[in-house]
């Protein structure tokens, strides 16, 4: 919920999980919850994006979880992905290295991530830039995509 105080373009604080947090100050939200300012608004910037780098870079770890949580986020922008080149790069480089870079199937999408993957895409496919870069990416870099996700792929 934004507060406002004088005009409109007076916008102070966002309150999330009990938190009162200045829009442009992130460092006390956790990249979900950084998400989730960005569902709620329905746009995402350059500063934002910035924001989720630094938090996810701190454990360099991605899981399933915030993928589900990208993919969420990628679909309520919808069209306005492309307003924000940097949320393009940041959704595909993080879920390409969940699918390309994991120590069981390095370089591969196995038929487990190609379902799972799948199954994202048939319940947050927003058909968007982002997703057309993602599928482009991986389609260049995985050596072997299997899976239900493969029929996505032109060969």
């Amino acid at each position: 919920m934004c507060k406002i105080s004088g005009d409109i373009n007076d916008i102070v604080t966002h309150n999330f999980h009990g938190k009162d947090v200045p829009m442009a100050r992130y460092a006390d939200l956790s990249a979900d919850q950084i998400l989730e300012k960005i569902l709620f608004d329905g746009i995402v910037d350059a500063d934002e994006v910035e924001a989720l780098r630094e938090k996810l870079e701190q454990d360099w770890v991605v899981d399933h979880s915030e993928v589900e949580l990208l993919f969420r986020v990628n679909h309520s922008l919808g069209g306005k992905a492309e307003d924000c080149p940097e949320w393009t790069a940041f959704f595909v480089d993080n879920v390409s290295r969940l699918l390309i870079l994991d120590l069981d199937t390095p370089g591969e999408i196995d038929e487990a991530e190609g379902d799972w993957l799948a199954g994202l895409l048939d319940r947050y496919g927003a058909a968007n830039v982002t997703e057309e870069a993602l599928l482009s990416a991986l389609q260049k870099s995985a050596t072997r995509i299997a899976g239900k996700v493969a029929s996505r792929f032109s060969t």
